[in-house]
């Protein structure tokens, strides 16, 4: 008989959103006209953006001709889209165009990476976070070498380099699910502990583009150090609205242990990885364009409009928040004697809007809900009207 996989038993996380679902259905049977207000999973609100849409099409038009025909492309990314990142995302760090992999998403590179280290690894993962961190170090057999780094309201929910040794740490900033971002002055502490410890940092910047405070670094290669001891994560999901097209990219260094690291990254994707297809990263290049950036960066700056409206309603309602201002998500505090889970069902059940319990982030996620700020004006405003049933 086949064995299977025995540490998938040890998945102890709730996975919150069929439970969500759940009690949303069990809503809409007694109320079945109820309007309900989304706050819940990140997903984008608005559409895609014209300067994209069109170069997806163009691209795809341009296949139907014999010259422009193209079957599988390459498995690290098609160059015009490696060059046009590392000009317009990293010209100022010095990420070369080779340093660049194209893939279908953030959340399969960040937890893909782990086949390229041994499972002696010790792993520090933040608490809360982004749970497919931990979750694929689960399921790899990792749980025992696994170190949870507490991001509290002491911490001012950063994690914070540890006293004890560490082979490979995950950051997350613009972090999700605190909405909260790591200065110049923090992810410089990680860059030391790194060089200290002869540890690797994979850094899910995903929100980048979100990033308004002058103290905090859109990339981590702003820092001196960090090219010979992190890993950046980015996504167009959310700065250009790719959650229903897929397309992101991983920075993979070769200052990394001699260029060893950028090595096994390749070949780990020519093996595993099929490329994503030309139109999407047509429109990926679209989006980086003079035109695509105003467009993209308008609906970004709308985002945040919606976590400025959130996070100030909440605040003139006497409840404590942080996030909204560098990420589009609001982690907002329970109140006294309230679990995270009661305190979601009685925003359900008052005000008729769906949130997400801070357990399903972590332990320390507990005592916290997160809020999206993917919405529209109207929705944002009519939610905070709702949230005054709380009062």
């Amino acid at each position: 008989m086949v064995q299977l996989n025995s540490h998938f038993k040890k998945l102890k996380r709730e996975y919150v959103f069929p439970i969500i679902e759940q009690k949303l259905a069990e809503v809409r049977g007694k109320h079945p006209h109820l309007s309900i207000v989304n706050l819940g999973v990140g997903d984008v609100a608005l559409p895609l953006v014209p300067s994209v849409a069109k170069a997806i099409c163009d691209a795809t038009q341009e296949m139907t001709t014999r010259a422009g025909m193209r079957g599988y492309g390459p498995s690290e990314g098609y160059s015009f889209l490696r060059e046009a990142i590392s000009q317009k995302c990293y010209g100022l760090c010095g990420i070369s165009p080779e340093e660049v992999f194209i893939s279908d998403g953030t959340n399969g590179d960040a937890t893909n990476v782990q086949e390229l280290f041994s499972s002696k690894c010790k792993i520090g993962i933040p608490d809360p976070t982004y749970p497919a961190y931990l979750d694929s170090a689960i399921i790899g057999g990792r749980l025992s070498k696994v170190v949870l780094l507490p991001c509290t309201e002491e911490s001012g929910f950063c994690p914070v380099p540890p006293t004890e040794h560490l082979d490979v740490v995950y950051l997350c900033s613009p972090n999700n699910p605190t909405g909260v971002a790591m200065t110049r002055i923090q992810l410089k502490a990680w860059i030391d502990y790194a060089h200290r410890e002869k540890a690797l940092l994979l850094l899910d910047n995903a929100y980048e583009a979100f990033v308004t405070s002058p103290e905090v670094p859109r990339s981590i290669y702003e820092i001196e150090g960090a090219k010979e001891v992190a890993i950046e994560f980015r996504s167009f999901s959310k700065s250009a609205g790719f959650t229903g097209l897929r397309c992101a990219y991983t920075i993979v260094p070769k200052a990394i242990q001699k260029g060893k690291l950028h090595a096994m990254w390749m070949k780990r994707q020519s093996i595993k990885f099929n490329g994503v297809s030309y139109p999407i990263q047509k429109g990926a290049e679209a989006s980086l364009s003079p035109e695509g950036l105003k467009e993209t960066q308008t609906q970004v700056y709308e985002y945040l409009q919606q976590g400025k409206i959130l996070h100030t309603g909440l605040s003139k309602l006497g409840f404590s928040c942080v996030g909204g201002q560098d990420a589009p998500y609001i982690w907002w505090k329970v109140p006294a004697g309230k679990t995270s889970w009661n305190y979601f069902d009685e925003i359900l059940e008052k005000c008729h809007l769906i949130s997400i319990p801070g357990r399903g982030f972590g332990h320390y996620g507990e005592g916290y809900i997160r809020l999206s700020t993917f919405t529209t004006a109207d929705q944002a405003q009519l939610a905070l009207e709702r949230l005054c049933a709380l009062k």
